[in-house]
């Protein structure tokens, strides 16, 4: 079958990101021999004379789109993806008399609510690698396509049960029909995957909701060798998109210990969680190529990380800190302000505890997002701040009633008085210009690194 697969993300800040969960299932046709191609949209300067031109002269009898996110994320600057999404399937519909499947892991939040508004024909829910190749069986048998809890089809009921696939063994991704080098260059990175899934509880959090509670490792050696075929291929700096790449810790120490046996010339960051750092761990990580470490703090408030259900205590941040300066590794914190119970008092707990810890950067995201089945969205509905019935496909966010109306402000004025504070929503040391300008540079890994160098903090720097 010829299948044209289309990731519509076109995100580019503070990076492009390569379309990882296309590469997987470009993996899975390619090994049951489909002919493919890959329309990546990110990189696109006229869309509609691009996807015209493909479609004319590819013919697909399949068309995949992948919808990586449904907006930025970013309070208050927020921007929903969905009417570029909607002008895709529109001049799919117009070209083409392809049968469209939708996937990817923006979609997978709300599936039902995401078939009927974009008019596709069937939607994969979860990790469709299993499940897309299911799906084209049938399509080649000609038989009639049943839903299932992993699959929606536009012209049938519901299934009652609706839940995400797993996949297990995850394999490698095909990287061959996509501009890999060109997201080194653009964006400064490849990236890469070591296990799916989630153990933890926080009230905001997606992962566990599309990935599963359970973890599901890679073998290490097939890991290895995928960084080795990277690195061979001049990618020279990595990013694990693990949600946690530190847990299980054994499994990140022997990661570790093979990239060093291997002596793989490759540098990396990761996000890792601080209540399951040592310093046996972090020395592995830098010998093994670590150049920067990102924590989702989310607050230096003891009371606010209990409010996000969050897995470790201000005194792991502490010491999670304290071993990065000793050891001289990049690092920031990752917070978020304006959740349930934050104050005035709360916030400046958290810029106390960053002047305190004086990391190599602070990221700071304002307010919630509200994501559907998570637990805050029923702290949401109960507290009044959405509407039963709210469609969460659109940006919803959490403010904390005894900040409404004054959080940007107050983060605004603290962030602007410290040199080390990139707060997105507020456009404080970051802009999409910025960020274009400093990639002319060639600079490697994540751009946050660069923060501490700025004589001053800037609002809208370079705009």
């Amino acid at each position: 079958m010829k299948i044209l697969l289309i990731s519509v993300n076109r995100e580019r800040m503070p990076f492009p990101v390569f379309p990882l969960g296309l590469a997987y299932i470009a993996m899975a046709l390619r090994e049951e021999g489909h002919q493919m191609e890959v329309m990546d949209l990110c990189f696109s300067q006229e869309i509609s004379i691009d996807l015209n031109q493909t479609l004319h002269q590819f013919q697909p009898d399949l068309i995949g789109i992948s919808l990586r996110n449904l907006d930025n994320l970013t309070y208050p600057a927020s921007v929903s993806y969905l009417r570029e999404v909607e002008e895709i399937v529109g001049i799919c519909r117009r070209v083409s008399s392809s049968r469209l499947v939708i996937g990817g892991s923006g979609y997978s939040l709300a599936p039902q609510e995401l078939l009927r508004f974009l008019n596709v024909d069937f939607g994969i829910i979860g990790e469709g690698e299993e499940v897309f190749l299911q799906l084209v069986r049938g399509l080649e048998r000609k038989s009639a396509i049943s839903p299932s809890p992993h699959l929606l089809v536009k012209e049938k009921p519901f299934p009652h049960l609706i839940e995400g696939a797993k996949v297990f063994p995850i394999r490698s991704p095909d990287r061959i029909l996509f501009k890999t080098h060109r997201y080194l260059e653009e964006g400064g990175m490849g990236n890469i995957q070591t296990k799916r899934g989630c153990p933890f509880s926080c009230i905001y959090c997606t992962y566990p909701l599309l990935e599963g509670k359970g973890i599901r490792l890679r073998e290490i050696e097939e890991v290895a060798v995928e960084i080795h075929r990277l690195v061979e291929e001049g990618i020279d700096y990595v990013y694990f998109v693990d949600d946690i790449f530190n847990y299980p810790p054994s499994f990140a120490e022997a990661l570790c210990r093979e990239i060093i046996r291997r002596k793989m010339d490759v540098k990396w960051s990761a996000f890792v969680h601080p209540g399951f750092f040592t310093e046996n761990l972090l020395s592995l990580m830098k010998d093994a190529g670590c150049m920067g470490i990102e924590f989702g703090t989310d607050s230096g408030s003891s009371r606010m990380i209990e409010n996000y259900k969050k897995s470790f205590t201000r005194a792991d941040i502490l010491q999670a800190s304290k071993l990065c300066l000793k050891r001289r590794v990049n690092y920031c914190h990752y917070l978020l302000f304006g959740g349930p119970g934050e104050d005035e008092n709360t916030v400046e707990e958290s810029f106390q505890l960053m002047d305190q810890l004086d990391p190599t950067a602070v990221i700071a995201m304002l307010g919630i997002r509200i994501y559907p089945g998570t637990e805050m969205e029923q702290i949401s509905l109960a507290q009044g701040i959405i509407p039963q019935g709210t469609n969460l496909i659109y940006p919803h966010f959490y403010i904390s009633p005894a900040l409404k109306g004054r959080l940007n402000e107050i983060v605004k004025e603290k962030a602007l008085s410290r040199k080390r504070w990139i707060v997105p929503g507020l456009e404080i040391n970051i802009t999409q210009n910025l960020m274009e300008q400093i990639r002319k540079f060639r600079i490697r890994g994540p751009l946050w690194e660069l923060v501490g160098r700025m004589k001053r903090p800037r609002l809208k720097p370079l705009a």
